[in-house]
C-alpha cells in the first residue's frame, strides 16, 4: 500500500503535475503516529488541543480519528498548570478565566493517553508580537486558466519586529463577508412539477391555501464566511530592510455577487515564533508550495516538538508553541472596487441554508463585525 503520512494539523494538497511520480509499495503501519496540536498565546483564553491519529491519505478504510486522552495540561517556568477539559473527543480546553501566557514567559504542554504514555514539548519561550503598522489592499485584475477575467483584492500589510532581534514570525490573514440566502424558497419535487417545502430554520410554513406564511424568524438565512490563506505565511528575508516587513502580501479577496453582497473585514494578524516553531511553519510552506513546483522537492517528516517520555514507544507529531499576537484590520467596501459593473448580480436565490453555502460558516455574528 502506497502510504503518506499526514498531519492533521496541515492537510498537504497533492495535485497532478507536469512530471513522472514514482509510486513504491510498502507496508503499512500496524499503528500510525498521534498528533498533537495547540498554541498558547498573550491574548485571553481559552486555548485548545487538539488530539488526532494520522492516517494514509490515500487508504479508503483509514481515516483520521481523534483520540481521547486521561489528563491534558499546560504548564509554565513558574510552577503553574492548568488541566485542561475534554469539550469533545480529542478536544480540550483552557477555562477562559484559566491561564494566559505572558511575554518572556516559558510554557510546555503533557498529555496522558488511556494507555499510559506520557507525551510532553519542548518548553516554548513566548516572544513579543512586534508591530502591524498599516493593513491596505490593492486592486486586482487577471485572467484565470480558461481566459476568463477575474477581479479581486490583494490585502497587503506593512509592519516591524519591534525589539525582536530575530525575525521569526507567522502572519495569518482571515477576510469576513455577509451573506443572505433564501431557505424559504426550497421545493421538492412534486409529480411533474415542484412544490415549496420550506427550510424548518426558515421561518416559513406552507399555509393552508398553499402559499408561505412567516411564522418565526428565520436562523439560517444570514451567515457570516472566512476566507483564510491556505499556505502559512513566514517571515523571510527579502521582505524584511532593518526589522521592517513591508508590502507583504497576507491574502486574496476574488470579487464575486456573494463576497461583496456587503463588504469584507480583511485582518491580518502577526504571530510571534520561537526557532523551532518557524522551521516547523517553514516546512509546512515549503511542502504546500511544492505540490505546484515543477522541480518538487522530496517530502519529508516535519520535525515537531514532543518527546515521549513514559510508555511503549509510539511514533507522534505535532507542535505546541507559544506566540504573542497582534492583529490590525481593515474594511473593503462596494465602493473601493472602481467599476461596480465588475460586481456579478445575484439573479438566482440560492434556496437552502445559508450554512450550506460556502465553508467556515457562522450563523453568530462576528465580534468584529460593523
Amino acid at each position: 500500500m502506497r502510504y503518506t503520512q499526514i498531519f492533521s494539523i496541515c492537510v498537504f494538497l497533492f495535485c497532478g503535475a507536469c512530471v513522472d511520480r514514482i509510486a513504491f509499495d510498502i507496508d503499512e503501519p500496524s499503528v500510525y503516529p498521534v498528533t498533537i496540536d495547540g498554541f498558547i498565546s498573550d491574548q485571553p483564553g481559552p486555548y485548545t488541543i487538539e488530539l488526532t491519529r494520522s492516517f494514509d491519505i490515500e487508504s479508503k478504510t483509514s481515516f483520521k480519528t481523534q483520540v481521547s486522552a486521561k489528563r491534558v495540561e499546560i504548564l509554565d517556568d513558574q510552577g503553574f498548570k492548568e488541566v485542561l477539559t475534554q469539550i469533545k473527543q480529542g478536544v480540550y480546553q483552557t477555562d477562559p478565566a484559566g491561564i494566559q501566557g505572558k511575554v518572556g514567559r516559558s510554557y510546555r504542554v503533557r498529555i496522558e493517553l488511556l494507555d499510559g504514555k506520557i507525551y510532553e514539548s519542548i518548553p516554548e519561550t513566548l516572544q513579543a508580537s512586534g508591530d502591524i503598522e498599516s493593513v491596505y489592499f490593492d486592486y486586482n485584475e487577471s485572467k484565470d486558466s480558461n481566459g476568463a477575467n477575474t477581479y479581486g483584492f490583494d490585502v497587503l500589510f506593512d509592519s516591524n519586529a519591534g525589539g525582536n532581534d530575530a525575525y521569526y514570525f507567522l502572519w495569518k490573514f482571515v477576510g469576513t463577508f455577509q451573506a443572505e440566502t433564501n431557505p424559504e424558497l426550497y421545493e421538492e419535487t412534486c409529480g411533474e412539477s415542484r412544490c415549496p417545502k420550506p427550510r424548518p430554520c426558515s421561518g416559513y410554513i406552507v399555509g393552508s391555501t398553499g402559499s408561505l406564511e412567516q411564522v418565526s424568524e428565520c436562523e439560517c438565512c444570514t451567515c457570516w464566511y472566512n476566507i483564510q490563506n491556505d499556505v502559512p505565511i513566514v517571515s523571510d528575508n527579502q521582505f524584511v530592510e532593518g526589522g521592517e516587513f513591508k508590502s507583504v502580501k497576507a491574502g486574496y479577496v476574488p470579487i464575486n455577487q456573494w463576497t461583496f453582497m456587503h463588504k469584507v473585514h480583511a485582518e491580518v494578524q502577526q504571530r510571534s515564533l520561537s526557532r523551532r516553531a518557524f522551521d516547523f511553519w517553514r516546512a509546512i510552506k515549503d511542502q504546500k508550495e511544492a505540490t505546484t513546483s515543477l522541480f518538487q522537492p522530496i517530502s519529508g517528516k516535519i520535525k515537531g516538538n514532543f518527546v515521549q517520555i513514559s510508555g511503549e514507544a509510539l511514533p507522534m507529531e505535532g507542535l505546541f508553541y507559544a506566540t504573542s499576537i497582534i492583529s490590525k484590520s481593515i474594511y473593503i467596501t462596494r465602493n473601493d472596487v472602481p467599476n461596480q459593473s465588475v460586481i456579478p448580480t445575484q439573479d438566482l436565490p440560492f434556496k437552502e441554508s445559508c450554512l450550506f453555502l460556502f465553508p467556515n460558516s457562522t450563523t453568530e455574528k462576528p465580534a468584529s463585525w460593523e
